[in-house]
């Protein structure tokens, strides 16, 4: 075997074993940014509902105010450590696009906040909730 077979061989080698030892979602985080991004808020339960509202006023349909109303009590309803998922279509400035909100309550009452939808929508959640994002 000649010594460049062996370097390629090296290399393809290399590239399995980081292939199998990342896990499969450190692969997602590292995959290029595009399709969407993620906003997230770490908040006290009881400012939930009013933090989902703020939120909710930059869609035109899809995400209102009752959507808002009702995530937060399904919120405050999750079991300690279970994150919980919800999936909404929404509609910003006529284009449609996804609202993926992922929530976690820890044992101390505070509650992460996951907002992942297009950088566009993005920018925007994050202008509306600068005061609290972390």
């Amino acid at each position: 075997m000649t010594c460049r077979r062996i370097a390629l061989l090296g290399l393809l080698a290399g590239v399995l074993i980081i292939a199998i030892a990342v896990p499969p979602r450190a692969r997602a985080q590292a995959a290029p940014a595009g399709a969407t991004e993620r906003v997230t808020v770490d908040i006290e339960l009881e400012d939930c509902a009013k933090t989902l509202r703020r939120v909710a006023r930059l869609f035109g349909s899809g995400f209102g105010r009752a959507d808002a109303e009702r995530l937060a009590r399904e919120i405050e309803a999750l079991p300690t450590d279970k994150a919980g998922q919800w999936t909404y279509q929404v509609e910003q400035a006529g284009a449609p696009a996804t609202l993926v909100v992922r929530a976690l309550v820890d044992e101390l009452s505070m509650v992460d906040l996951d907002f992942l939808t297009t950088p566009a929508i993005a920018a925007r959640i994050r202008k509306a909730l600068g005061d609290i994002e972390r």
